[in-house]
């Protein structure tokens, strides 16, 4: 029991710290175009995401059950574009702009492009677990994004969350990514025996 609320806890901190530039443009897109609203946009994207991953982990398992620790390639090579192209960017380049009053669809697209990180590495780590601790996963990960989601409502009234704060959170995220990758490469099918 402790091992499923062990990989919970994973899946559940790499869903906050992948959705950190989520929660940065929720934040700010709340002031701009509504918190309701953008809070569905973010929580429909976030279950788009995790159910295209646990797709995605069904059909490797099914196919290649011995090669889904490839996968951990994807967030081991996005870790690591992420980090040299935050040395390239400016801040003004980093943040997405919406225009005011966004539509829960133009919200809805805005984070799902903002959760490529999120889905390439729900993804692996789900298609390199067994059924049972897919459950977990899954449930880490919902759990993750209505806190990301409650986070937001109450951000949105403070501050400090979309300031400084939240940028250097979200530095954070290409090391999670790395981490993920070298975890998923290192650890293939492990779990499933």
């Amino acid at each position: 029991m402790l091992d499923f609320v062990a990989f919970g806890l994973s899946v559940f901190m790499a869903q906050i710290l992948t959705n950190l530039d989520n929660l940065a443009a929720l934040l700010a897109l709340s002031l701009v175009a509504g918190a309701k609203r953008s809070v569905f946009g973010f929580l429909l994207a976030q279950v788009i995401i995790i159910c295209s991953a646990l797709l995605l982990a069904f059909g490797v398992a099914d196919v290649v059950p011995r090669g889904a620790g490839y996968l951990g390639l994807i967030p081991l090579g996005l870790g690591v574009l992420t980090l040299i192209r935050k040395r390239r960017e400016t801040d003004d380049d980093a943040n997405p702009k919406l225009q005011n009053g966004a539509s829960i669809l133009v919200t809805t697209l805005l984070f799902l492009s903002l959760s490529v990180d999120t889905f390439a590495i729900l993804a692996p780590l789900l298609a390199d677990s067994a059924p049972n601790y897919r459950t977990a996963g899954v449930a880490g990960a919902g759990l993750a994004a209505c806190c990301l989601a409650l986070i937001a409502l109450l951000g949105s009234k403070v501050p400090f969350m979309s300031g400084s704060f939240a940028n250097r959170l979200e530095n954070l995220v290409p090391y999670v990514m790395i981490c993920a990758g070298l975890y998923i490469l290192s650890n293939s099918w492990t779990d499933a025996v």
